[in-house]
């Protein structure tokens, strides 16, 4: 169990809770259909009540036109009392095909007796109001005495039928409003315990493991943020060692080049041709030496001297680099075009050192014996100045095109082509401390383009500058 992931876990928790969902469902069809048969008991217990009642009506109201009858004083009176009469009966005839047409008093009221008697009373009555209109008042009565007893058993089934299909009712009732009570009870126990269970089993994952899981993220920050200081510390450690390893190597380097050379000149006569070769060997390594040295230098100086921002003029930083470059322009015969550059904000002394990087690569990485062609141009994309330096150099395979910015990746030798392998790694530290990317469009024998953004100068600078 301590093993299984989050997910498995909340997906037991959602299982248990469909289950419970399942029974309260079940439990909610049951309740249905209970209620549904106590309806229609109470629906039968009802009708009965309903048709007793009105077959009582009627055949008292049969009983007091016949006695309209007995009383009448002229046959006018007779017929209009023997016509209601006649209503009456076919009301009672009505009352008991529905009753039976219903089918619900054979099994609670005994509807076939009944019904005999009620079939019984109905011929005698109609007999009656027919001797009544043809013989007179005194010969329906007649009838009417004649057939006392029977009609007395007949009232009494029929306030026993009454009497039973109101204790039914009230039965039926009772048991409906107990049902009601009981199951309102049941519904709030059901709803109590599935909350209770739902929100402790909610507390359960949360208390143990989205807490626990939320604990392990904690303690998993903790370290990441502890072995980030430790890194930290650790490159914070590797650059001061190469700072000062570097500073330090420069006067050993120096005076090696110096005495190198002071031999070379003073004692070039005594020297055979191998001491000659092993010392243009120790000249060059030293020069070589002392240019690492200096790219060091400048490697560990940039993430610790300031950035000061200004708005920096490519144009007239242009002309700054082509000063500085101006001998290895005459030597390999370059051409540097240019189109109108922008202002931009940043370090004028690390984008000038940026811009002779590149341009000094692309002077450097050339076929032998052909005139370098370098431009230098700038678009605006996604608020921001893209710069580009295009050249007719020998290019860059698609492979190497991430490869070349790591610190001391060289694609070439050193005797094919000089370089340290810090240059470019140097660009993209200048260029990410400005906050924009480098990258470059490989495209082996056909040059190569080399992309890098810089942000805009903000509109309160140039304000003031236009201001000025």
């Amino acid at each position: 169990m301590l093993f299984m992931t989050l997910r498995t876990r909340i997906s037991i928790l959602i299982g248990v809770l469909i289950v419970m969902s399942l029974g309260v469902m079940l439990f909610g069809l049951s309740t249905l259909s209970d209620y549904n048969r106590m309806m229609a008991d109470y629906g039968r217990a009802s009708e009965n009540a309903y048709m007793g009642e009105r077959l009582n009506r009627l055949i008292s109201s049969a009983v007091m036109e016949s006695r309209g009858i007995y009383h009448s004083r002229s046959k006018d009176e007779t017929r209009m009392f023997a016509s209601r009469l006649d209503r009456d009966l076919e009301d009672i005839e009505v009352v008991l095909a529905e009753w039976r047409s219903k089918g619900t008093a054979d099994r609670d009221v005994g509807l076939d007796g009944l019904e005999r008697r009620a079939r019984h009373f109905v011929e005698v009555r109609r007999r009656l109001s027919e001797v009544a209109v043809a013989q007179g008042p005194a010969a329906a009565e007649a009838i009417g005495l004649a057939d006392r007893p029977e009609r007395i058993i007949f009232q009494d089934d029929i306030d026993r039928v009454v009497t039973a299909t109101r204790q039914s009712l009230e039965a039926a009732t009772a048991r409906a409003e107990a049902y009601r009570r009981e199951r309102a009870v049941s519904f709030l126990a059901v709803a109590l315990v599935w909350i209770l269970v739902t929100a402790g089993l909610t507390f359960w994952i949360v208390q143990h493991f989205i807490m626990r899981e939320i604990e392990r993220a904690r303690v998993a920050d903790e370290n990441r943020e502890r072995l980030l200081d430790e890194l930290m510390e650790s490159n914070t450690e590797l650059e001061r060692f190469a700072h000062v390893a570097s500073h330090d190597m420069q006067e050993p380097v120096r005076m090696v080049n110096i005495f190198s050379q002071m031999v070379a000149e003073d004692y070039k006569d005594r020297l055979d041709e191998k001491g000659r070769r092993y010392l243009g060997i120790i000249s060059t390594s030293a020069s070589r030496m002392h240019v690492m040295v200096q790219d060091l230098l400048r490697y560990s100086r940039l993430k610790h001297e300031p950035l000061e921002v200004t708005a920096v003029d490519l144009d007239d930083l242009l002309v700054h680099v082509r000063a500085n470059l101006g001998q290895k322009i005459a030597d390999t015969d370059a051409r540097i075009e240019s189109e109108a550059l922008p202002k931009v904000s940043g370090n004028p002394v690390q984008l000038q050192r940026l811009l002779e990087n590149l341009i000094g690569n692309a002077m450097t990485y050339q076929p032998e014996g052909q005139a370098p062609i370098i431009t230098v141009s700038a678009v605006e994309a996604e608020g921001r100045w893209q710069v580009c330096v295009t050249d007719n150099g020998i290019g860059i395979a698609p492979a190497d095109g991430e490869k070349i910015f790591e610190a001391f990746r060289r694609l070439h030798t050193w005797d094919t082509y000089k370089g340290t392998g810090l240059g470019l790694t140097i660009c993209r530290k200048i260029v990410e401390r400005h906050g924009g990317r480098i990258w470059v469009e490989p495209a082996p024998g056909q040059g190569a383009r080399f992309y890098f953004t810089l942000g805009k100068v903000p509109e309160t600078t140039v304000s003031a500058a236009a201001a000025a």
